[in-house]
């Protein structure tokens, strides 16, 4: 048997074809299949490095902030606007405690009536009672809860849920605590009464931003006191709901601001509305074809009738008719 020589030709095309060297790394070396680019950027904006591919997960789990381990925010404000147990100075506010009181007109003018329960206003809402509250000791949050409650109930709306525009302007009170009595007693149905409640129940009667009704004649419809004199008036003026213009007088002064001035402006407004009444009574008789001495008098009566406050509403209803 004669064996063939291989030559050189032979020799080369037994051979693989070579494949174009490429610079390998001694990490590439160690993957488990072909090197692809993933793409630095987006891995990079992910948190990792283009060494992390190559490195247990428990070691780069090890590098990343757990979710669990960063700080709680500190409780704020709670920006509702109905005070909570909770509440804080908000971020940045780093008022001290006698900043905080001579910012708020109403703190500064709180007193230490009965019914104030001044003691349990402080432990409802965090204030030391045994320091004043002015004291560099004195719970700077403590002092802002007490404000923002005494805040709450000085911006509150009337019963009806209408504007008190006469004591609340812009969404804030006029810095007064209302609804005491000379005796201290807080009347139910004012600011005041509001405050005991708090002081007593604590945040959980502060659900509603308005004064609650009451059957207390003494308290008026803005949910300020009525002194005797005007309480007087008042009832006297429902009275003599059928005489408009004296009711209107008696029910004015009944429902004004007291003192002299206030009792003045009150009558004022009360015969001012029953000229209003009467005039246009006179002038829907004339209207009507009633232009004569009886029908104008009957006009203006039932004018004045219909604009009189202390009138029941049926009674206006009917007047207006005429």
């Amino acid at each position: 048997m004669i064996l063939a020589k291989p030559t050189a030709l032979s020799s080369s095309a037994l051979r693989p074809s070579a494949v174009p060297s490429t610079a390998v790394t001694p990490k590439q070396q160690l993957s488990a299949g072909p090197v692809q680019d993933t793409g630095t950027r987006s891995t990079l904006a992910r948190g990792f490095s283009p060494v992390d591919s190559f490195e247990p997960a428990a070691i780069i789990n090890r590098r990343q902030p757990s979710p669990t381990s960063m700080p709680a925010p500190a409780p704020q404000d709670s920006g509702s606007g109905v005070p909570s147990a909770n509440d804080k100075r908000p971020a940045g506010d780093t008022r001290t405690a006698a900043q905080i009181v001579d910012d708020s007109p109403v703190l500064k003018k709180l007193g230490r009536q009965k019914d104030i329960k001044f003691e349990q206003l402080c432990k409802q809402t965090g204030v030391d009672p045994k320091l004043d509250l002015k004291d560099p000791k004195q719970n700077a949050d403590g002092v802002y809860r007490l404000t923002k409650v005494l805040e709450f109930i000085d911006s509150a709306k009337a019963s009806t849920g209408g504007d008190r525009e006469n004591k609340v302007q812009g969404g804030k009170g006029d810095g007064n605590i209302e609804g005491i009595t000379k005796d201290g007693d807080a009347r139910h149905g004012t600011e005041a009464g509001i405050l005991k409640d708090f002081a007593e129940k604590g945040y959980s009667f502060l659900g509603e931003h308005q004064l609650p009704t009451t059957k207390d004649t003494h308290v008026k419809a803005d949910g300020s006191n009525k002194d005797n004199f005007q309480w007087a008036a008042g009832e006297a003026g429902k009275a003599l709901w059928f005489v408009p213009g004296l009711s209107n007088v008696l029910t004015g002064v009944g429902n004004s601001e007291g003192g002299f001035k206030g009792v003045l402006e009150g009558a004022a407004t009360g015969y001012l509305n029953t000229l209003k009444g009467a005039a246009e009574g006179v002038i829907g008789s004339i209207t009507k074809g009633r232009a004569n001495p009886a029908g104008m008098i009957f006009g203006a009566y039932m004018g004045a009738l219909g604009n009189t406050e202390a009138a029941p509403q049926p009674v206006k209803d009917i007047a207006n008719l005429f």
